[in-house]
């Protein structure tokens, strides 16, 4: 006996059970897993664990001598940091100096060779 109806294909719109992918960790990636509630907790989007009383999360806290130590680290490169920069700034100033005196004196030797082919006196006489 045949139906009355012949089997349709699904529309976009239907649920249908599609096959779970994970990656190499072994998270579910498509589809994503619905979010689960438990009946002790309102929320279905934060995943942290009632039993124990924490987020499935952890947050790390400083200790005061870790805070110091990580203070004292950042003063200390911070410095490092702005004694390099002073020192480029010398080398550069050091080095528009030597080049500023190289050019006086290319300029003084120019001078003088051209003064001394003008001076009458040092001309030769064949």
């Amino acid at each position: 006996m045949s139906t009355p109806f012949p089997p349709r294909e699904p529309l976009p719109g239907d649920h249908t059970q599609v096959p779970a992918v994970f990656d190499a960790f072994g998270n579910q990636i498509f589809p994503p897993p619905a979010p689960q509630a438990t009946p002790a907790h309102h929320c279905a989007v934060c995943r942290c664990d009632h039993s124990t009383g924490r987020h499935s999360r952890e947050v790390s806290r400083l200790t005061p001598g870790a805070a110091v130590a990580l203070g004292a680290g950042g003063v200390l490169v911070t410095g490092v940091v702005l004694v390099a920069l002073l020192l480029s700034v010398a080398v550069v100033a050091a080095s528009v100096a030597v080049a500023a005196l190289s050019l006086a004196v290319v300029a003084v030797v120019l001078r003088s060779l051209l003064n001394s082919s003008q001076d009458p006196r040092h001309t030769r006489r064949r």
